[in-house]
């Protein structure tokens, strides 16, 4: 009996179910759960959901997706959804919506509601103040702690204020200082909010750049930090999951751009798109794979007297371009995190230097003894290992000079540095083993 009656749901009940099954998930699950459906599914189940609850959804879903449901969501649904979204997930939403679109959804909205999502999208996206939380509750430093204490009870959302500071400002809204909670608790409530503040805060500018908030949340262990223009008048705070996500957006960027992927490409680009990021690279990479076997035919009579020759150069290339990408992976975090300063760099190009050298005398004496027992000829294998051990010596000295040359003209060191340093070693190495070779053919008869 049990068995028909399972049989008998229908699809509709089944999706009651499922949709009573997310409302009890945590967003981020919900938003793991139906980000690969299509965009038609998505909308269904979103529609049985409350605002708040899609409002937590929608941020955690990729762009791509968010931007799908903000042009095809209806108009009225969207503009009940904005208002419940913290400003800087809802300018993040709207942020790639076509011009036309936004304008409908943007005439919709509260006019306070509308000035927050506005006034962020005016910033740079790496900025702070693209990634900024406008709502931030703030208290006057004319103010005694009773009346600061009945002014945050009063506040109209106190999910936005911090758990451990108040911001303080002064009449103008310029920040002066913060107020720790356990001051409203402890302190005389008569005192003055000014003689009880603690004056020495750290602010960031709304400008700065995202990649130098991280460092300074990673320094320094913040919960948030408070973001002031260029007068000093608290406009938003940054806040650690914002940086959790600048992190791994930066991570992602830098990874892609080393081998020459756009960092905004996901799994859900679309492939036209995929393709006008990726191709321009891929054609500078087969030009420089011309310029690699142009050095290789400059040996042509060498490889054609001694075949065995082309044996051995894949194995000087790919020591050379592994021992590049690891000084590379190296220098380009440390260039993202700051540590290098510009006046460092040649200390660390001396101590690439004899890394490069000592695990050249590793690796190409390996390689060396091995071509020596697997040919039978001393000569060769003395070619191998010199070939190796100065191509690892050039591998480190270019993963160090790539970047920091690329940064020296205002170039992201991320960007296809990979290319340009394997590109490097290939051809030091090809030319170093061939020029090799010939002389030990004319000197040995090799």
């Amino acid at each position: 009996m049990q068995e028909s009656d399972a049989g008998d749901a229908t699809p509709e009940d089944a999706f009651a179910k499922r949709i009573e099954r997310l409302r009890d998930l945590h967003p981020s699950d919900v938003a793991e759960e139906i980000e690969d459906l299509e965009l038609d599914e998505i909308r269904e189940i979103l529609r049985d959901l409350d605002h708040d609850i899609i409002a937590d959804i929608i941020p955690e879903l990729p762009q791509e997706v968010q931007t799908d449901l903000m042009e095809n969501m209806r108009v009225e649904r969207v503009s009940e959804i904005i208002p419940e979204m913290y400003s800087d997930d809802a300018a993040d939403a709207l942020g790639d919506v076509s011009p036309e679109r936004l304008q409908t959804i943007m005439e919709q909205l509260p006019d306070e509601e509308m000035e927050e999502i506005s006034t962020l999208m005016e910033y740079p996206e790496d900025s702070a103040g693209g990634i900024m939380q406008r709502e931030v509750h703030a208290i006057k430093d004319s103010l005694t702690l009773a009346e600061a204490r009945e002014s945050i009870r009063l506040a109209e959302d106190q999910e936005d204020i911090s758990a451990i500071y108040i911001y303080v400002v002064d009449e103008e809204g310029r920040l002066k200082g913060v107020l720790r909670l356990r001051d409203l608790l402890f302190r005389d409530l008569s005192l003055p909010v000014r003689d009880v503040m603690i004056t020495k805060v750290r602010s960031i500018r709304a400008a700065a750049d995202q990649e130098e908030i991280a460092n300074l949340f990673q320094k320094y262990n913040y919960s948030s930090l408070p973001v002031v223009d260029d007068f000093g008048k608290l406009v938003g705070r940054v806040t650690s999951d914002d940086v959790l996500d600048v992190v791994q957006e930066e991570a992602t960027e830098d990874m892609h751009r080393m081998v020459g992927i756009s960092g905004d490409e996901t799994v859900y680009t679309p492939w036209q798109r995929s393709v006008r990021n990726r191709l321009p690279w891929l054609c500078i990479n087969l030009a420089t794979g011309f310029c690699i076997a142009w050095v290789i035919s400059m040996f042509e009579p060498a490889i054609e007297e001694y075949a065995i020759l082309a044996f051995f150069l894949p194995i000087v290339g790919l020591i050379g371009g592994n021992a590049g990408n690891q000084t590379l992976t190296i220098v380009v975090r440390s260039l993202a995190l700051g540590e290098i300063e510009d006046r460092e760099w040649r200390r660390l190009l001396i101590k690439e230097f004899f890394t490069g050298c000592t695990t050249g005398f590793a690796v190409g004496g390996l390689a060396g003894l091995v071509s020596w027992i697997w040919i039978g000829k001393p000569i060769l294998g003395a070619v191998v290992a010199l070939a190796i051990l100065f191509n690892m010596i050039a591998a480190a000295a270019a993963g160090v000079l790539v970047p920091i040359s690329l940064r020296a003209l205002k170039v992201d060191p991320a960007l296809a540095s990979s290319i340009m340093v394997t590109t490097t070693t290939d051809i030091v190495g090809f030319f170093l083993f061939l020029s090799l070779a010939t002389i030990a053919i004319a000197a040995f008869n090799l």
